[in-house]
């Protein structure tokens, strides 16, 4: 989905990189006569030639997250294959030898129809009174894993994304079971079976004492239609570190309708409950279930599409 994105938000740099290349090529009549084609591609490659043209080392540009990404090549080698690429999307090359320039070529990748294998032997590494690690053995997939969803039940605003094939959830109630699985993604964006589930408990707590006040909050009003992102400076706890502590945001004295808590950071975007006035406030809920202080209250006029 960020690719796509991506490559939406680069078409007007792209259109004016295209424009530029025509205009080289026009100005030295190198296009045609160099030939730039695709030979093969895959999931994850293309595979471009071109005839041979002009008197100095190929400069190949391969356009990339909204970027002219370069490799420079010598005169004898009139073809590359790009590796590492996301199936189904949409490339553009060209070649350069000196002020010469080949024509644009557009090349899509293969798509990727294929789901990665389960993560297997998801286990509990060890577990703290607000806190569970989890392990779990790599999935398998034709064009590579790119990240890990770990999902939490009950619920408790814990679902991350991981790259490696570890994950501590933290925040976590004390004297409570947790039940955790896994499953992987892979660059084509297709989502693996679920992993076994595995149980822990966490540890008891003595912890009586809650956190600081959130401190510094402001609201601004992101998109004029009741969207806003809140900001404030992180609590600190007795017991708990920063990454561990949720803030439960409230609006006009009442929850937070999006209902997610963020733990361990001092952002949120959520949304108003009525036209006019919206007073926010955050407080910090550490491990153990104490509750700080209430922040500044904040006031801000929305309005509600």
């Amino acid at each position: 989905m960020s690719v796509r994105l991506a490559r939406q938000a680069g078409v007007s740099v792209l259109v004016i990189a295209v424009i530029a290349v025509i205009a080289v090529s026009a100005a030295t009549g190198a296009g045609g006569s160099a030939n730039l084609r695709v030979t093969a591609k895959t999931q994850t490659t293309v595979s471009l030639a071109w005839n041979s043209f002009g008197r100095e080392n190929y400069v190949l540009h391969f356009w990339k997250d909204g970027n002219w990404v370069r490799v420079t090549l010598p005169r004898t080698q009139t073809s590359y294959t790009w590796t590492g690429l996301l199936p189904n999307v949409q490339y553009s090359f060209w070649v350069k030898s000196g002020t010469s320039a080949s024509n644009l070529v557009n090349a899509t990748t293969d798509p990727d129809r294929t789901p990665p294998s389960a993560p297997g032997n998801l286990r509990v590494s060890s577990s703290t009174a607000s806190s569970i690690s989890l392990a779990w053995d790599a999935s398998t997939d034709d064009t590579g894993i790119a990240e890990y969803l770990v999902s939490v039940s009950p619920n408790a605003g814990n679902l991350i994304w991981t790259g490696p094939t570890s994950a501590t959830l933290v925040g976590l109630a004390p004297q409570t079971e947790y039940t955790f699985t896994v499953k992987a993604r892979d660059l084509g964006y297709n989502f693996s079976p679920l992993s076994n589930a595995a149980s822990a408990t966490t540890e008891a707590s003595t912890d009586t004492t809650p956190p600081t006040a959130p401190t510094s909050l402001r609201v601004s009003d992101e998109d004029g239609c009741g969207e806003v992102d809140v900001r404030w400076t992180q609590s600190t706890d007795d017991q708990d570190p920063q990454s561990a502590i949720r803030y439960r945001i409230l609006i006009n004295g009442g929850p937070d309708p999006v209902g997610f808590e963020p733990i361990g950071t001092g952002r949120a975007i959520t949304y108003g409950v009525e036209d006019g006035v919206n007073t926010f406030v955050v407080v910090a809920i550490d491990s153990a279930g104490n509750v700080s202080s209430p922040s500044n209250s904040f006031p801000i006029t929305l309005n509600i599409c």
